[in-house]
Protein backbone atom coordinates (compact mmCIF):
# COMPACT_ATOMS: atom_id res chain seq x y z
CA UNK A 1 0.00 0.00 0.00
CA UNK A 2 1.38 3.39 -0.98
CA UNK A 3 2.34 5.56 1.98
CA UNK A 4 0.02 8.43 2.74
CA UNK A 5 1.19 11.73 1.33
CA UNK A 6 0.83 15.08 2.99
CA UNK A 7 -1.84 17.34 1.44
CA UNK A 8 -0.60 19.23 -1.57
CA UNK A 9 0.80 22.64 -0.66
CA UNK A 10 -0.39 25.79 -2.42
CA UNK A 11 2.22 27.11 -4.80
CA UNK A 12 1.16 30.75 -4.78
CA UNK A 13 3.14 33.22 -2.69
CA UNK A 14 1.93 32.74 0.92
CA UNK A 15 0.44 35.84 2.52
CA UNK A 16 2.88 35.87 5.45
CA UNK A 17 5.87 35.63 3.09
CA UNK A 18 4.42 38.37 0.88
CA UNK A 19 4.07 40.59 3.94
CA UNK A 20 7.68 39.93 4.96
CA UNK A 21 8.86 40.77 1.46
CA UNK A 22 6.99 44.07 1.51
CA UNK A 23 8.19 44.93 5.02
CA UNK A 24 11.81 43.80 4.94
CA UNK A 25 13.10 43.26 1.41
CA UNK A 26 15.49 46.01 0.35
CA UNK A 27 17.12 44.17 -2.51
CA UNK A 28 14.97 44.18 -5.67
CA UNK A 29 16.88 41.29 -7.34
CA UNK A 30 16.13 39.11 -4.29
CA UNK A 31 12.42 39.92 -4.63
CA UNK A 32 12.56 38.95 -8.32
CA UNK A 33 14.18 35.63 -7.40
CA UNK A 34 11.50 34.87 -4.79
CA UNK A 35 8.71 35.66 -7.26
CA UNK A 36 10.40 33.48 -9.87
CA UNK A 37 10.60 30.57 -7.41
CA UNK A 38 6.87 30.96 -6.68
CA UNK A 39 6.07 30.97 -10.40
CA UNK A 40 8.27 27.98 -11.24
CA UNK A 41 6.90 26.01 -8.29
CA UNK A 42 3.38 26.66 -9.53
CA UNK A 43 4.27 25.63 -13.08
CA UNK A 44 5.94 22.37 -12.06
CA UNK A 45 3.46 21.51 -9.31
CA UNK A 46 6.08 20.95 -6.63
CA UNK A 47 7.52 22.94 -3.75
CA UNK A 48 11.26 22.80 -4.50
CA UNK A 49 12.73 24.37 -7.62
CA UNK A 50 16.19 23.37 -8.90
CA UNK A 51 18.58 26.31 -8.78
CA UNK A 52 19.59 25.47 -12.35
CA UNK A 53 16.04 26.39 -13.41
CA UNK A 54 16.55 29.91 -12.05
CA UNK A 55 19.73 30.35 -14.07
CA UNK A 56 17.88 29.17 -17.18
CA UNK A 57 14.71 31.24 -16.68
CA UNK A 58 14.52 33.78 -19.51
CA UNK A 59 12.36 36.29 -17.62
CA UNK A 60 14.68 36.28 -14.58
CA UNK A 61 17.78 36.50 -16.77
CA UNK A 62 16.29 39.49 -18.57
CA UNK A 63 15.25 41.13 -15.31
CA UNK A 64 18.67 40.75 -13.67
CA UNK A 65 20.94 41.41 -16.65
CA UNK A 66 23.21 44.33 -15.72
CA UNK A 67 21.82 47.47 -17.35
CA UNK A 68 23.53 48.54 -20.54
CA UNK A 69 25.56 45.35 -20.92
CA UNK A 70 25.27 41.95 -22.55
CA UNK A 71 26.98 40.28 -19.59
CA UNK A 72 25.60 36.96 -18.41
CA UNK A 73 23.45 37.65 -15.32
CA UNK A 74 24.48 34.43 -13.51
CA UNK A 75 26.47 36.37 -10.91
CA UNK A 76 23.49 38.64 -10.19
CA UNK A 77 21.16 35.65 -9.86
CA UNK A 78 23.58 33.90 -7.49
CA UNK A 79 23.87 37.00 -5.31
CA UNK A 80 20.09 37.48 -5.25
CA UNK A 81 19.60 33.85 -4.17
CA UNK A 82 22.15 34.29 -1.37
CA UNK A 83 20.40 37.45 -0.13
CA UNK A 84 16.95 35.82 -0.29
CA UNK A 85 18.19 32.81 1.69
CA UNK A 86 19.99 34.99 4.25
CA UNK A 87 16.87 37.12 4.65
CA UNK A 88 14.74 34.03 5.27
CA UNK A 89 12.58 34.40 2.15
CA UNK A 90 13.88 31.16 0.64
CA UNK A 91 15.34 27.93 1.97
CA UNK A 92 18.12 26.14 0.13
CA UNK A 93 18.12 22.35 0.00
CA UNK A 94 20.60 19.77 -1.21
CA UNK A 95 19.45 16.39 -2.46
CA UNK A 96 21.41 13.25 -3.24
CA UNK A 97 20.24 10.56 -5.65
CA UNK A 98 21.04 6.83 -5.53
CA UNK A 99 23.56 7.47 -8.30
CA UNK A 100 25.46 9.80 -5.96
CA UNK A 101 24.65 12.97 -7.88
CA UNK A 102 23.89 16.11 -5.86
CA UNK A 103 21.40 18.82 -6.76
CA UNK A 104 20.74 22.20 -5.15
CA UNK A 105 17.17 23.46 -4.82
CA UNK A 106 15.34 26.44 -3.37
CA UNK A 107 11.83 26.71 -1.98
CA UNK A 108 9.68 29.41 -0.44
CA UNK A 109 10.60 29.66 3.24
CA UNK A 110 7.40 28.60 4.96
CA UNK A 111 6.85 26.47 8.06
CA UNK A 112 5.12 23.91 5.83
CA UNK A 113 8.18 23.57 3.62
CA UNK A 114 10.50 22.99 6.56
CA UNK A 115 8.09 20.52 8.20
CA UNK A 116 7.70 18.57 4.96
CA UNK A 117 11.48 18.47 4.48
CA UNK A 118 11.75 16.73 7.86
CA UNK A 119 8.66 14.50 7.60
CA UNK A 120 8.42 13.51 3.93
CA UNK A 121 11.23 15.15 1.94
CA UNK A 122 10.37 13.44 -1.34
CA UNK A 123 7.08 15.31 -1.27
CA UNK A 124 9.00 18.53 -1.95
CA UNK A 125 10.14 17.49 -5.40
CA UNK A 126 8.51 16.95 -8.79
CA UNK A 127 7.39 13.37 -9.39
CA UNK A 128 10.23 12.86 -11.88
CA UNK A 129 12.79 13.70 -9.18
CA UNK A 130 11.47 11.59 -6.31
CA UNK A 131 14.28 9.07 -6.48
CA UNK A 132 16.31 11.28 -4.12
CA UNK A 133 17.67 9.47 -1.08
CA UNK A 134 18.58 12.28 1.25
CA UNK A 135 17.58 15.91 1.63
CA UNK A 136 19.32 18.47 3.84
CA UNK A 137 18.38 22.06 4.59
CA UNK A 138 21.41 24.27 3.98
CA UNK A 139 22.12 27.25 6.21
CA UNK A 140 23.32 30.39 4.42
CA UNK A 141 27.03 29.89 3.81
CA UNK A 142 27.91 33.25 5.30
CA UNK A 143 26.14 32.37 8.57
CA UNK A 144 28.07 29.13 8.89
CA UNK A 145 31.35 30.91 8.10
CA UNK A 146 30.69 33.49 10.81
CA UNK A 147 29.79 30.90 13.44
CA UNK A 148 32.80 28.74 12.64
CA UNK A 149 35.30 31.61 12.78
CA UNK A 150 33.92 34.53 14.78
CA UNK A 151 31.32 33.43 17.33
CA UNK A 152 27.65 32.66 18.04
CA UNK A 153 25.15 33.93 15.49
CA UNK A 154 22.72 36.14 17.38
CA UNK A 155 19.57 37.50 15.70
CA UNK A 156 21.23 40.94 15.54
CA UNK A 157 24.37 39.58 13.86
CA UNK A 158 22.25 37.57 11.41
CA UNK A 159 20.40 40.78 10.48
CA UNK A 160 23.69 42.67 10.04
CA UNK A 161 25.13 39.90 7.87
CA UNK A 162 22.01 39.93 5.70
CA UNK A 163 22.29 43.71 5.34
CA UNK A 164 25.98 43.37 4.43
CA UNK A 165 25.09 40.90 1.68
CA UNK A 166 22.69 43.47 0.25
CA UNK A 167 25.44 46.10 0.15
CA UNK A 168 28.54 44.11 -0.78
CA UNK A 169 29.43 41.05 -2.90
CA UNK A 170 29.29 37.83 -0.93
CA UNK A 171 32.98 37.26 -1.66
CA UNK A 172 33.82 40.54 0.06
CA UNK A 173 31.91 39.60 3.21
CA UNK A 174 33.59 36.19 3.30
CA UNK A 175 37.01 37.75 2.75
CA UNK A 176 36.42 40.35 5.47
CA UNK A 177 35.65 37.58 7.96
CA UNK A 178 38.87 35.84 6.95
CA UNK A 179 40.81 39.12 7.38
CA UNK A 180 39.35 39.61 10.84
CA UNK A 181 40.41 36.11 11.87
CA UNK A 182 43.88 36.63 10.38
CA UNK A 183 44.45 39.75 12.48
CA UNK A 184 42.90 38.25 15.60
CA UNK A 185 39.98 40.68 15.65
CA UNK A 186 37.00 38.38 15.90
CA UNK A 187 34.15 40.87 16.13
CA UNK A 188 31.55 42.23 13.80
CA UNK A 189 32.62 45.88 14.08
CA UNK A 190 36.06 45.09 12.72
CA UNK A 191 34.51 43.14 9.80
CA UNK A 192 32.18 46.06 9.11
CA UNK A 193 35.07 48.55 9.04
CA UNK A 194 36.98 46.37 6.58
CA UNK A 195 33.97 46.31 4.25
CA UNK A 196 33.48 50.06 4.54
CA UNK A 197 37.12 50.68 3.68
CA UNK A 198 37.01 48.35 0.69
CA UNK A 199 33.87 50.12 -0.52
CA UNK A 200 35.67 53.46 -0.31
CA UNK A 201 39.16 52.56 -1.50
CA UNK A 202 38.72 49.30 -3.37
CA UNK A 203 39.74 45.77 -2.48
CA UNK A 204 43.11 44.59 -3.79
CA UNK A 205 42.85 44.56 -7.59
CA UNK A 206 39.06 44.28 -7.87
CA UNK A 207 37.18 46.90 -9.81
CA UNK A 208 35.40 49.43 -7.64
CA UNK A 209 32.25 51.38 -8.57
CA UNK A 210 33.86 54.72 -7.72
CA UNK A 211 36.93 53.82 -9.82
CA UNK A 212 39.30 54.76 -7.03
CA UNK A 213 42.70 53.16 -6.87
CA UNK A 214 42.58 49.92 -4.89
CA UNK A 215 44.85 49.58 -1.89
CA UNK A 216 45.69 46.57 0.21
CA UNK A 217 44.20 46.42 3.68
CA UNK A 218 46.42 48.08 6.28
CA UNK A 219 45.62 46.55 9.66
CA UNK A 220 47.53 49.28 11.49
CA UNK A 221 44.79 51.73 10.60
CA UNK A 222 42.46 49.66 12.77
CA UNK A 223 44.88 48.47 15.43
CA UNK A 224 46.74 51.75 16.10
CA UNK A 225 44.81 54.51 14.35
CA UNK A 226 41.83 56.55 15.44
CA UNK A 227 39.54 53.48 15.21
CA UNK A 228 41.69 51.41 17.58
CA UNK A 229 39.38 51.90 20.61
CA UNK A 230 36.53 50.34 18.66
CA UNK A 231 38.44 47.12 18.09
CA UNK A 232 40.40 46.74 21.30
CA UNK A 233 39.61 43.62 23.26
CA UNK A 234 38.02 44.46 26.60
CA UNK A 235 40.02 43.20 29.54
Amino acid sequence: MESERAPALPYCLPIDLAERLVSHARDLPAVKVVLTVARLASQQGATAVPIAALYADSALRHGLRPAGTDRDPEHEITHAINVAVARGFLVRLRSSAPSGSMTEWVALATPETIALAQRDPMGLFPASQRQVQRVTLERPNIFALYEQNIGPLTPLIAEQLAEALERYPMGWVEAAIVEAVHYGRRNWRYIQRILERWATEGRDHEAHPRDQRARRLDPDKYLRGKYAPLFSNPE
